[in-house]
């Protein structure tokens, strides 16, 4: 099958993605940093005029089929300062063709949902609207990157870019994600996880012996599985990895809405939306 020009991807400007994925993880959990960082730099990879990074809070009203949108985020364009955004509005839930938890559909494929605006921008060619589905959080994190030449419209690569952009840092905000982040040896065997924070204190394979009541040779074994484990072949570089990945901060959202006056705004558990 034929690929045009216009839908391949540029090694390279993969490569950049992928770097301000690390780049985010870098900066800290604080979307008062990180959010600005994403639209600067991504506005020069995909060579946009302005970008909209933004999470979309649901909560459900008085009025049948319309939900209460509040929208959270920061923008960018070409020659200015970043600004934030903080709006709400009121909107049909078909507007975003999320299911939210509830039903299955067609519309969400890969975790990732494609959307069409109601009244095309600039004719449709200048305008890529990304949408990456949080059910589990009662929200979607959305990317907007717009184009005021209508001539030099986005191409079908940058779309893909977006989408594989966008698909890279959802992975950060799934919930099992969410809970190593929480607990960086979630995942190790309890022995295990025993053994490397003694180890991280400073304790020695005696120390750490009679401290869980084995032999110094389980505990040797332990520290060598851990080598294994962490791909490293010293104390030394094993320590270092683990307190890395201990401070490894992951982008946050701002899942607890400012708080509006009379009215409560907590994220709902299992994705399901809060009311009002």
């Amino acid at each position: 099958m034929h690929v045009s020009h216009s839908e391949r991807l540029k090694l390279n400007d993969v490569r950049r993605l992928f770097r301000l994925i690390g780049e985010i993880r870098e900066i800290g959990a604080d979307p008062q940093r990180w959010r600005p960082h994403l639209i600067t730099s991504l506005r020069k990879i995909i060579r946009a005029d302005m970008v909209v990074s933004s999470e979309v809070h649901f909560r459900t009203t008085d009025k049948p089929g319309t939900l209460r949108c509040i929208d959270i985020g920061w923008g960018g364009a070409d020659g200015a300062e970043p600004w934030q955004i903080h709006s709400e509005r009121e909107e049909k839930p078909e507007t975003y063709l999320l299911a939210l938890g509830r039903v299955a559909t067609p519309a969400v494929q890969n975790d990732v949902v494609p959307v069409a605006p109601t009244t095309p921008l600039r004719g449709g060619k200048s305008f890529i609207l990304s949408q990456y589905p949080l059910a589990h959080l009662g929200a979607v994190d959305q990317l907007g990157l717009h184009r005021y030449a209508i001539d030099n419209p986005f191409t079908r690569a940058e779309h893909k870019l977006v989408r594989v952009f966008h698909v890279e840092l959802g992975r950060l905000w799934r919930t099992d994600a969410l809970r190593r982040a929480e607990d960086p040896k979630a995942e190790l065997p309890p022995r295990l996880a025993q053994t490397l924070e003694q180890l991280i204190k400073g304790d020695s394979e005696k120390q750490i012996a009679c401290e869980l009541g084995l032999s110094q040779h389980t505990i040797h074994n332990y520290i060598k599985a851990l080598h294994r484990r962490f791909d490293v072949s010293s104390r030394a570089e094993l320590l270092s990895k683990a307190m890395s990945e201990q401070a490894d901060f992951r982008p946050k959202l701002s899942v607890t809405v400012p708080r509006r006056a009379g009215r409560k705004s907590k994220s709902a558990p299992g994705g399901a939306i809060p009311k009002t």
